[in-house]
This record gives structure tokens, sequence and C-alpha cells, in this order.
């Protein structure tokens, strides 16, 4: 089971982290913070914030479109409005360009961000994949390549029963269905 990416909710959230990191950060962390931040919305509330397909990679769980957008600015097949307000990666920085709001993010978002970026803001990127590689028990390690993570690793690694995992997936299913009927 996996929940769809939403990259309008993207540009957002990386917006949000790049603000509260002082404009700019290092790649590898913005790309443990969005998995982390999915990761806590999935085991807290049965929902993610960015959705996506997540993976296990040398350096740890990734979210794979969002480490698209960070790598290239864009994703196939989505329009997004990334590189209107992230600048294009440098090296192996990331800044923001210029404010996008919030306005896509509910409270509750918002508030898991501060506290994800908070909780790991003394971390520079590898660090933060040293302590996902310690910290979530979902991710595989790997030398090349990458495998998959379900949802219900997610969930399962985070402590949920078996009971608010079947109804995380039911609700899943049902979003899938609606969405395939409204389009």
């Amino acid at each position: 089971m996996n929940f769809s990416f939403d990259p309008s909710k993207a540009t957002q959230v990386a917006a949000e982290f790049l603000r509260l990191e002082g404009g700019e950060t290092d790649v590898l962390k913005l790309v443990k913070l969005a998995y982390l931040l999915d990761r806590a919305s999935l085991i807290r509330r049965g929902i993610p914030v960015l959705g996506g397909d997540y993976y296990s990679m040398k350096n740890g769980p990734v979210t794979s479109e969002m480490l698209d957008l960070i790598n290239a600015g864009w994703l196939r097949g989505s329009s997004t409005d990334w590189q209107e307000f992230i600048a294009d990666r440098s090296q192996n920085r990331i800044a923001l360009q210029k404010s996008c709001g919030t306005g896509r993010l509910s409270e509750s978002e918002l508030l898991l961000i501060r506290e994800v970026s908070t909780t790991h803001e003394k971390r520079s990127g590898p660090e933060l994949a040293d302590w996902c590689h310690e910290n979530c028990p979902e991710w595989h390690p790997l030398t090349r390549g990458r495998h998959e993570i379900e949802v219900e690793s997610i969930l399962e690694a985070g402590g949920r029963t078996p009971e608010f995992i079947q109804r995380v997936t039911e609700q899943e299913s049902e979003s899938r269905y609606l969405a395939e009927l409204l389009n």
C-alpha cells in the first residue's frame, strides 16, 4: 500500500524545512527530514503528509518522489511549482528562493514539520542518515540499489496494532477508488 504523492505539498514542506534551517540545508538532510515527517505522520495519524513511494537506499530511507524533486526540480507526469520557490540543487546544498506559503498544509502537519525539524536540527545530513539507520527498523541496509518500504512496515515499526494498520489500508484503498471515480 502506498499513498499518492502530493507535489504541491512537497514544495511547501521543503520550503518550510528550509525556512526552519535558516534558508538552506544539506540535500541529504532535507531528504531524511521529508521521510521522517511522513513516517511520524503515518504512525500518529494513519496518513502521510507527502505520500509516495518509500525505499531503503544506501544512505537510509527516502521518499522517492521527494528525492527526484530535490535532484531534478521536477517530476515526470506531474506539474509542480518547485522551481519557482526552491533553488536548483548546488553541490550538496539546497536553498529556498522565496516563500511559497503553507496554505496546503494543515496545522497538525505544520506542527509535525516543526517537531521533526527541532528534533534533528543539530544533526548534519550524514548524522541524520546514521540516525535513521539506527532508529527506522523498516529500513534495510543496502550497498547499492533500492528496496521498497511498505507503509505497513513503517506502521509495524512504529508499534501500531494490526487493527490500526488494517484501518489505514482500508482508508487508503477507499481514497484511491474515489480518486479514480473523480478523474
